[in-house]
């Protein structure tokens, strides 16, 4: 008969409600929005197979990097630069690409939800895009979709009330996004924990109940095949699982210390890449079985075949409204993995004021998005499809060089080891150095591929051109900051120290920070290395019971039992130390061995013995019983 606890022993709920988060977290843009719109251009089966490569090569050993650091310095984007603060500027590039995301993704929010608004209140397809042909055969002509949301939300000059009703929207949103995060950890999972199962419900329900299989022969057409030989697909693929895995933004590193403090980074970076890959296969199959033949391309690629879908005079109407419904949760996703590093680093530097420096940065963000909103889809395309994905590869190829060359590959592994205790396998670190060598090819040749095109489109030449001045400029302001904080006097000094550890780098616990320097310590020593170290729990110390501290097996709910009313530390420096001290303050009149009577003989001083890995002090019989209690030790500490 199989037992209770070794179910708890099994399956950890902490494990699982992380791993829950994961997978809400594979379903945000990237994978709904972003992917498919790349997949319909460069072809499907071909897409995913690029990305799913892309994923497994580069995005997770970059995860299991991102979550082990995070884990260990408990500190957000910027804060884990302690490590090589002449790198800090890499952190607030994360933070900056996070930011510029959430501008053009959440006018994708305010989109989808104009769309699902109208469509309740009207039918498909918009009056506005209808077209009535007088003639012999009185007929009427639907305009085609991305015609239509050309002529109505996009087209600010000539319709300017559909643009004010979007910018409402992107106000609202902003304006609601804030107050989540006010209480980031526990809303943001527990809104995870939600939004997460239901977009995958509402997928699969949608794709068998509406889904066409004979349009999924489209996904691997011969002609599609030769995008390999091209560098946008494997570029794009790239981008894609770094932003999938939202490791382009620096969340993984804010939440190693919230949503993933208790889980194994090594299994949890394993969770986190199949998660995405999983949503990725999904996303493609689920966008090329509902679209029809005619499949755009552009950046609201997905808001147009949902808008086919519901124009079919066949379907039903309650199925576009799902699909739009989908799209806003998963929305919903995105913009708290977005802004989350963002709003943490705000807690962090902000002290008491951070709602407020918060507030104002949404602000900023809603002013972005505006602004992006009214330069329409040429803005929006140089945005999401050349700015964001240089600034994303500029950004991982120095984090990357920071971590792994300069920080060192030996004390990253040491760090990983010591979170989990185990010995870390060595593709992981073939991982880590293979990266940049992919990346790095990949994204010199798709600029030499953009910056070779015709010079009647200059404009994603000087988006690229501005995007990297930026980077530079951020990279560089940051690091001479980094280095005039040195503490060294002359300049040479304050720069070669800059590129070393702070004292203030690693784990922020004074305890979990003890134990990790003392590992080190051993390690250089040539000593074995030590198992993991658990975070300390609510009763430790006190040796009170705690409901963090739940008995795992029968055993140790009978030691339990034998040692009820025996308080006990884990800390025996601890027990000593406050003894001691009480031993040093109290004076018993009469007593030998107190500071009244000033004798110092055999007597006064009481025997240290350890018990199972405890320390208990026992008095000699010469020890009157009046000054044992005078002295606070009782009979639960001193036998």
């Amino acid at each position: 008969m199989l037992q209770s606890y070794k179910l708890k022993e099994w399956v950890r709920w902490p494990a699982v409600r992380a791993h829950v988060c994961s997978g809400a977290l594979a379903l945000a843009f990237p994978a709904t929005w972003r992917g498919p719109r790349f997949a319909f251009a460069l072809g499907g089966a071909p897409y995913a197979l690029a990305v799913t490569l892309a994923l497994l090569g580069v995005a997770l050993p970059l995860a299991l990097l991102q979550l082990a650091v995070g884990q260990l310095s408990q500190q957000d984007a910027v804060g884990v630069w302690r490590a090589v603060p002449f790198f800090t500027g890499v952190g607030y590039l994360r933070l900056l690409i996070s930011l510029l995301c959430s501008v053009y993704s959440i006018i994708y929010l305010a989109m989808t939800t104009t769309y699902f608004l109208y469509t309740i209140s009207n039918s498909l397809p918009f009056w506005e895009c209808i077209e009535l042909v007088l003639d012999q055969e009185d007929y009427v002509n639907a305009v085609n979709a991305s015609t239509c949301l050309k002529d109505t939300f996009i087209h600010v000059q000539e319709r300017p009330e559909y643009y004010l009703a979007v910018a409402l929207i992107i106000l609202v949103l902003w304006i609601v996004f804030p107050f989540i995060f006010y209480n980031p950890v526990k809303l943001m999972k527990r809104i995870l924990y939600g939004l997460g199962p239901a977009v995958l419900l509402l997928m699969v329900v949608t794709l068998a109940c509406v889904g066409d299989a004979s349009s999924l022969a489209a996904m691997g057409a011969p002609q599609h095949w030769r995008s390999f030989l091209e560098p946008a697909i494997w570029h794009a693929a790239v981008v894609h699982a770094l932003l999938a895995t939202h490791i382009a933004g620096g969340f993984l590193i804010a939440a190693g210390d919230t949503v993933y403090s208790t889980t194994n980074v090594q299994w949890t970076a394993v969770a986190v890449t199949a998660a995405n890959v999983a949503s990725t296969w999904l996303s493609v199959v689920f966008w090329h079985a509902l679209s029809g033949a005619e499949r755009d391309a552009g950046v609201f690629a997905v808001l147009v075949a949902a808008y086919q879908l519901g124009d079919d005079v066949d379907t039903d109407l309650a199925w576009p409204l799902t699909v739009f419904l989908t799209l806003l949760l998963s929305g919903f996703i995105t913009m708290l993995a977005l802004l989350y590093p963002v709003f943490e680093r705000c807690r962090r530097a902000g002290g008491a004021k951070w709602r407020a420096l918060g507030f104002a940065g949404a602000l900023a963000g809603a002013l972005l998005s505006l602004a992006a909103l009214w330069g329409r889809l040429p803005a929006l395309t140089l945005l999401a499809d050349f700015v964001v994905p240089l600034l994303v590869s500029i950004a991982t190829l120095l984090e990357i060089l920071a971590f792994v060359f300069i920080y060192g590959w030996k004390v990253l592994v040491e760090d990983v080891e010591f979170l989990t205790g185990n010995e870390l396998a060595k593709f992981w670190v073939l991982g880590w150095c293979s990266a940049p060598g992919i990346i790095a090819p990949f994204t010199a040749w798709w600029l030499a591929a953009e910056l070779a095109r015709e010079p009647a489109r200059p404009g994603p030449a000087l988006a690229l051109l501005g995007a990297a001045a930026l980077a530079l400029l951020v990279l560089l302001a940051c690091a001479a900051v980094a280095v005039a904080r040195q503490v060294q006097y002359d300049c040479g000094a304050k720069l070669k120290s800059s590129f070393k550890p702070s004292r203030h780098w690693g784990p922020r616990d004074p305890i979990t920070h003890y134990y990790w320097l003392a590992r080190r310590e051993h390690l250089d020593r040539g000593g074995v290395a030590r198992a993991r170290y658990q975070r300390r729990q609510l009763g430790q110390l006190s040796g009170r019971p705690s409901f963090l501290n739940l008995s795992h097996s029968a055993r140790e709910r009978e030691e339990e039992t034998v040692s009820v009313g025996k308080v006990r530390s884990n800390s025996d420096d601890l027990l000593y130390t406050v003894c001691r001290k009480q031993q040093a303050r109290v004076q018993v009149p009469g007593v030998p061995g107190t500071r009244a009577s000033g004798a110092r003989g055999p007597g006064a001083r009481a025997r240290a013995r350890s018990l199972d890995g405890g320390l208990t002090l026992q008095p000699l019989p010469s020890m009157h019983r009046d000054a044992l209690v005078t002295l606070g030790l009782d009979n639960t500490i001193l036998k």
